[in-house]
Formats: structure tokens, C-alpha cells, sequence
């Protein structure tokens, strides 16, 4: 029996050799072949397991084809006298034959393993040899690297269109991406999620001020970008004026001559905006907060605060009225 399980193997590896590709095996019509399917999934640099069958063939032979070609290249073999491990192996990984079995090891798996491992295995019965042919469709997965988040503008003005981009060195696909948001004041959202790795934001508005990161996400792992600053230019909006003391007549501010009154301007602006205070149409003060120490009649009449983004060379606009009375007109 054993002379002719040898003889059988010879003949069998030229044939494996020529026409395993197309999944047929030209044998004598009493022998029985089956084929079995099974599929493996491993991380480059990982250790993964190739099994050849539950139990121990007496005979077999381990072979490799590369996608997109049809060439097999025997890897291992065993005519019953030890495994065999073919030069090839050397550029699939660290490979070894598991003791007591027909299964292969590989260590720090390669890319170049990603492929159609075929595992031939004769059985010898007391009838006639059993022929069985194991596909193991390795898929070789690499993790996702650290991502980095490019954006078309750091410094987008409000109204304006923009992108980002999540940046990704490697990973096997499909990768997910997740995109967030984190106020100054630390709240994260999540503002997009999906396939794409880029988003874009139209009509920018100084909400989206914030830091940014995109998190990539494969079947293996996920990683998360550094943090990316996003500042939005605008304003400046339309000044608001406080009048300290505060008094209100049907002709706008009032004050009591020799009080101290304190003009306080604010506009909302990034960059922050550059002050310019004018009475009765002439310049008189720079600055937010213009005070006049012991108030006069003769400083009734109209103050305006000029505000300027010196950044967009825009700028807006206030003007109140101030009204001055003597303690004697009360």
C-alpha cells in the first residue's frame, strides 16, 4: 500500500502543478476527490494558521498562486518522509509545517502572502487512496495607519467654501471615516461619518470655529488624527454701545453734568476689532471704552464708534446721542 500511495503521489505532483488553477484533477475514475473552500483572514506582520484538513494526510503538498497570475508554486510537501519547505516560502513569511499536522504557521505575514494557498492531501484507506484538494483564500489586511487632516484654509471667512481632508498612508479597504468637532470649551461632536475621506463646508460661519480630527476605521483597527485648529474670519458685526450711567430719555442717553460717563463699544470680529471713537463727526478717542471725567453741556451731541477688522479691512458702524443737563434744568 505504501509503494503505491508513493507512486501515486509522484503522479500527483505534476498534475497539481499544471492544472489546479482551473479546479479540475485528471485522475483514475475509482478515486474520489474533494474539494473544500475556506477563507482566512489575516493582519500583516500577525501570525496566522492554514489548516490542511482535520487529520494528518499521509501524503501532501502545499502550493501557492499570486492573484491576477494562474501559476501554482508548490511551497511544502511531504512524501511521508517530512515536510519539505520550498525556497518560495522564504517571500511568504516566516512558514513553518505545525508538528503532528499538515497545517502551515506563518509569522510577521507579508503582503506578498495575500493569495490562494492549495493544500493537496492524499489519505490511504484500505480501499484506494482519497484525494482532497483545500483552497484557503488568504486575505492579507493591513491596519490603518495614523491619519493627517489637511484643510483647503485654516483661516476660512465666513460665507466662504472650504474642504478637509483625512489623509491615510495605509489600510485595506473599506475605511470609515468619522469627522469631529471640539469647541474652546471642550464639547466633541461628531459632524460627518462615512466612506469618503473628504468633507466640505459650504457657507463657513464662525460656528465651526474649533479643533478638528478625523478618526480612519478598517476591519483591523482604527486610528485617530492630531488635532487640527480651525479659525473662522468675520465681523465686524454692528457696534453695541453701553452707557455707564445708563439714563434714557426720548432723545437718546442722557448724563448730569460733571458725572463721569463711561462709553463702552463691542463688536464681534475675528481678529478682534480696532476701535475709533468720534464726536459730532471728529475723532476723538481710540480704543473700546472711551470715558469723559466730569461731563460738560458743551459735551452734548452725537458719539459714534467706528469698528474695524483690520485683517479684512471692513468695518461697522454706531451712533448715539447724548444729552447733558444741569442739576438747575431738573
Amino acid at each position: 500500500m505504501v509503494a503505491r500511495l508513493l507512486g501515486l503521489a509522484f503522479l500527483f505532483l505534476p498534475i497539481s502543478l499544471v492544472t489546479c488553477t482551473t479546479h479540475v484533477v485528471q485522475t483514475n475514475q475509482s478515486w474520489e476527490v474533494v474539494y473544500r473552500d475556506t477563507y482566512v483572514y489575516g493582519v500583516v506582520n500577525k501570525a496566522v494558521i492554514l489548516e490542511c484538513g482535520s487529520t494528518v494526510p499521509d501524503i501532501y503538498i502545499w502550493s501557492f498562486t499570486k492573484p491576477g497570475t494562474e501559476a501554482i508554486k508548490a511551497v511544502v510537501w511531504d512524501l511521508g518522509k517530512g515536510p519539505r519547505i520550498q525556497k518560495l516560502a522564504e517571500t511568504l513569511g516566516k512558514l513553518t509545517v505545525i508538528s503532528n499536522s499538515a497545517a502551515l504557521s506563518i509569522e510577521k505575514l507579508p503582503l506578498a502572502a495575500h493569495g490562494l494557498f492549495t493544500c493537496q492531501a492524499i489519505y490511504d484507506t484500505e480501499q484506494e487512496p482519497i484525494v482532497y484538494y483545500y483552497y484557503v483564500h488568504l486575505t492579507v489586511r493591513v491596519p490603518v495607519s495614523k491619519p493627517y487632516l489637511l484643510m483647503s484654509d485654516v483661516s476660512p471667512v465666513e460665507g466662504s467654501t472650504m474642504w478637509m481632508r483625512c489623509n491615510l498612508e495605509n489600510g485595506t479597504g473599506p475605511v470609515q471615516y468619522v469627522w469631529q468637532h471640539e469647541t474652546r470649551t471642550g464639547n466633541v461632536s461628531t459632524i460627518a461619518q462615512g466612506d469618503s475621506s473628504v468633507i466640505n463646508v459650504t457657507n463657513v460661519n464662525r460656528n465651526h470655529t474649533g479643533w478638528y480630527r478625523c478618526v480612519a476605521s478598517n476591519a483591523v483597527n482604527s486610528e485617530s488624527s492630531n488635532r487640527l485648529w480651525l479659525d473662522t474670519i468675520f465681523g465686524p458685526d454692528i457696534p453695541q454701545i453701553d452707557v455707564t450711567p445708563y439714563s434714557m430719555t426720548e432723545r437718546g442717553y442722557s448724563a448730569l453734568e460733571r458725572e463721569t460717563v463711561s462709553l463702552l463699544c463691542q463688536a464681534q470680529s475675528n481678529p478682534a476689532s480696532q476701535y475709533v471713537w468720534f464726536y459730532n463727526n471728529s475723532q476723538v478717542y481710540s480704543g473700546p471704552q472711551f470715558t469723559i471725567t466730569k461731563i460738560l453741556r458743551m459735551h452734548t451731541g452725537d458719539y459714534a464708534c467706528l469698528a474695524q477688522n483690520t485683517y479684512l479691512n471692513t468695518r461697522s458702524k454706531k451712533t448715539i446721542s447724548l444729552t447733558v443737563y444741569c442739576e438747575c434744568d431738573l
